[in-house]
């Protein structure tokens, strides 16, 4: 199992977190999402599903993301 944690630009609203949430959950490989609004991401947790596929889901649904490495990632 690997986690993955995304820093997501543009929810503003519980209906833009499960927007995200909706389509994080969809990616193949994909076993659990928590997604905080407040501090703007997103932790998946998945079996080695790729990063670039992670942030399309987040695209499609209209939000910018990328990783988030280390504490000021």
């Amino acid at each position: 199992m690997v986690k993955t944690v995304l820093k997501i630009e543009g929810m503003s609203c519980p209906m833009c977190s499960g927007k995200v949430d909706e389509a994080l959950k969809n990616v193949s490989g994909v076993t659990d999402v928590a997604v905080d609004l407040k501090k703007g991401m997103a932790t998946i947790m998945h079996d080695n599903v790729k990063e670039e596929d992670l942030i399309a889901a987040v695209l499609d649904v209209g939000f910018r993301s990328k990783v988030k490495h280390g504490l000021f990632g």
